[in-house]
């Protein structure tokens, strides 16, 4: 059990829908199908990096065949992550979150059933290791909502004006 699990399945439930239900998915196999798990935890995260970056005041775009490591890339520019305005310690986390996307999407590539393996090749069937890759999407997506949220509030629509009675008008 890890505790930002129940977290993050609630931190994005309402406005992730579609990550929510990959990740809901991806935790449930864990156990019985860690290759998947991995592969699906990917593919929640990229869910979640393509819905931050719908938003009209980002300006970075996508064309939807980006690999996690580009929408990771992308969305750590947008939020200024890795720029020098920020100290040194920053800016290596920034990097670091890159790395770990990258490190996610090579695994899903390279170490599940996501891209056919012959009997010679590594797969990732101990779930110890699982466990590792689903804690790590849940820290980068937990951080990546919340930064999200705190940067770009939702935007409240305009109040309707309000009409005005004529009640008070002497004739």
């Amino acid at each position: 059990f890890i505790p930002s699990i129940p977290t993050f399945k609630n931190e994005i439930k309402s406005d992730y829908k579609t990550a929510y239900d990959t990740f809901t998915r991806a935790h449930k196999l864990i156990d019985d199908d860690p290759s998947t798990a991995i592969g699906l935890a990917n593919s929640a995260l990229e869910s979640i990096i393509k819905e931050i970056l719908k938003d009209e005041r980002i300006s970075s775009k996508i064309n939807g065949k980006e690999t996690l490591y580009k929408l990771a890339s992308i969305i750590l520019r947008e939020f200024n992550l890795t720029t020098t305005e920020h100290p040194n310690e920053i800016k290596t986390i920034g990097n670091s979150l890159l790395n770990i996307s990258q490190a996610i999407e090579k695994l899903r590539s390279t170490k599940t059933n996501f891209h056919g393996k012959t009997i010679d090749d590594y797969l990732i069937e101990d779930t110890i290791y699982t466990y590792f890759v689903i804690n790590s999407v849940t820290t980068v997506g937990l951080f990546l909502t919340k930064f999200y949220k705190t940067k770009f509030p939702k935007l409240e629509p305009e109040p309707e004006p309000e009409e005005e009675d004529d009640y008070d008008l002497p004739f």
